[in-house]
């Protein structure tokens, strides 16, 4: 570990609490123990990092001398057990057989036994020590983001993912709504010593669409009306997530005056009703008039006032 900054291995300010440091340790000591990750080892390297690092920033007098000769710190007679840089190797933590059951190794100080931290960490309430196997402990909830379209959103869809080296099929349900998050039980991290994986917390993103939003099982769109048409009604011609349909407008329509299409709005599943489709009136209003056109406007004003 010399020329490592042991913070940053761990992940923490220099001005961190003791707590924090213990923190950041047991978090990252879960996600690289051996036991989680076998013969794995880039996680081998990794965890060996992290409790060299944390052998040093736990005590409080090691911590001391090592923020004040920082790379030079070993070269002071610093703090290192039996002289070894980087504290304790996985020999040291597992005596040989990965049960925790080296008695020579230490955490040093205030660190503590590291039996104490992985006790809490995986369940085995330092038994490991008197010979006795580790607990199960459940594995930790795993997050995940997908993005879909806002078709696979209204319809529902099925997606076939890898998380964690392993293959994953998530049923995406109708009506799904932008910054969704779904559970999937036992799709986590896996558990330690026999334990229940944790679970999958699947955040889902919905891409937008250019014509329709969506409001619980209802699709809204706007839909342009000739200003002849609000006037003296007609039919118009309305998308729908299906097709095209045509709309029956009445004379008078207002700018902004929303209609209903029963039936087409998101599909009905077991025990829900089929949503409608709602469809915002968007008055196109003409940019320039001829002398005719603005003598017949000027007629219409005389005849409604």
């Amino acid at each position: 570990m010399a020329g490592k900054d042991f913070y940053k291995v761990l992940g923490v300010d220099k001005k961190a609490s003791a707590a924090e440091i213990k923190k950041a340790f047991r978090r990252q000591a879960r996600q690289y123990h051996p036991d989680v990750r076998p013969d794995d080892k880039a996680a081998e390297k990794k965890f060996k990092e992290l409790n060299g690092a944390y052998e040093i920033l736990s005590d409080d007098k090691k911590r001391q001398e090592y923020d004040t000769f920082g790379d030079g710190f070993q070269r002071q007679g610093g703090g290192f057990p039996g002289g070894r840089p980087g504290g304790f190797d996985f020999s040291d933590l597992f005596g040989g057989s990965r049960n925790f059951s080296s008695a020579g190794s230490s955490f040093g100080g205030q660190g503590g036994d590291p039996s104490d931290i992985f006790a809490n960490l995986f369940g085995g309430g330092g038994g490991g020590c008197q010979g006795r196997a580790p607990s199960p402990s459940r594995g930790g909830n795993a997050e995940h983001q997908v993005e879909i379209d806002f078709a696979e959103a209204v319809q529902g869809t099925e997606l076939k993912l890898r998380i964690d080296n392993q293959q994953v099929s998530v049923k995406i349900p109708v009506a799904t709504v932008n910054d969704a998050r779904l559970r999937l039980k036992g799709k986590g991290h896996p558990g330690v010593n026999n334990g229940p994986a944790g679970d999958l917390i699947l955040t889902v993103k919905v891409r937008p669409d250019r014509v329709f939003t969506m409001q619980g099982r209802d699709l809204i769109c706007s839909v342009e009306v000739p200003l002849t048409t609000a006037l003296l009604g007609g039919r118009i011609e309305v998308p729908t997530f299906t097709g095209k349909a045509m709309l029956k407008v009445k004379e008078g329509a207002q700018n902004g005056q929303k209609m209903r299409l029963r039936g087409k709005g998101v599909s009905a599943t077991a025990g829900a009703v089929v949503g409608d489709q709602i469809v915002e009136l968007k008055i196109v209003m003409p940019q320039s008039l001829t002398s005719k056109a603005r003598e017949l406007v000027e007629k219409l004003e005389q005849e409604l006032a």
